[in-house]
């Protein structure tokens, strides 16, 4: 497994660095001391790529529900039923493909429940960084630009804004992380494009 941390808050006694790999069991890093985000690095078919980029954005499913996390790739498939999303390998691969990231985090957090929401963003959200009032959520942009994340500066210091590749599985940790060390990494959405065209989002968060 090939793994780099950014030590971008070296020296607090907050959760602010980020770890990152190619390997998805870098993802149950986020359990280890001083790590606010751990990043599963991974590129996404190029096949898969045109075809969700060429779909209107009235055909991406636009979903949130609170789901067994054995039921996730089910209900997503129900999910593009209803939006119309054309059926073949490119959209297997979108639902399996999530159905799998739930099984993951929902191993990670041991949770057997999962709310999922599927997102088409047409604006910017979110747009001021920071901590979801959450224990940890997950977050795979699949199309348009990726998550926005710095650490948490004192005194309005600036720090150099980092962003998630096109279909990383970028794990933070949120404001109910159950752990005595705080938080410190901050995220928000990026800002629209230029020629504004919709974001497509995954979000993951635990149910306790």
């Amino acid at each position: 497994m090939r793994a780099a941390a950014q030590r971008a808050g070296a020296g607090s006694n907050s959760a602010r660095d980020v770890i990152m790999g190619s390997d998805p069991d870098i993802l149950s890093s986020i359990r280890s001391s001083g790590i606010g985000a751990a990043i599963w690095t991974r590129p996404l078919d190029p096949g898969f790529l045109t075809w969700i980029d060429g779909l209107p954005t009235e055909r991406l499913p636009d979903f949130r529900a609170v789901v067994p996390v054995h039921l996730v790739e089910a209900a997503v498939i129900a999910a593009c039923e209803a939006a119309g999303t054309p059926q073949g390998n490119a959209r297997d691969m979108l639902t399996g493909d999530i159905g799998a990231l739930a099984l993951i985090f929902s191993a990670i957090l041991s949770v057997r429940e999962v709310r999922v929401r599927l997102e088409v963003i047409r604006e910017t959200m979110c747009p001021k960084f920071h901590v979801d009032a959450v224990q940890a959520r997950l977050l795979c942009t699949y199309r348009g630009s990726g998550t926005e994340y710095v650490p948490e500066a004192p005194g309005g210091e600036t720090r150099q804004i980092r962003q998630t590749a096109r279909g990383s599985a970028a794990l933070f940790r949120g404001r109910l992380w159950p752990d005595a060390e705080p938080t410190g990494l901050l995220h928000r959405s990026p800002e629209v494009t230029p020629d504004g065209r919709a974001r497509f989002l995954l979000v993951i968060d635990p149910v306790e």
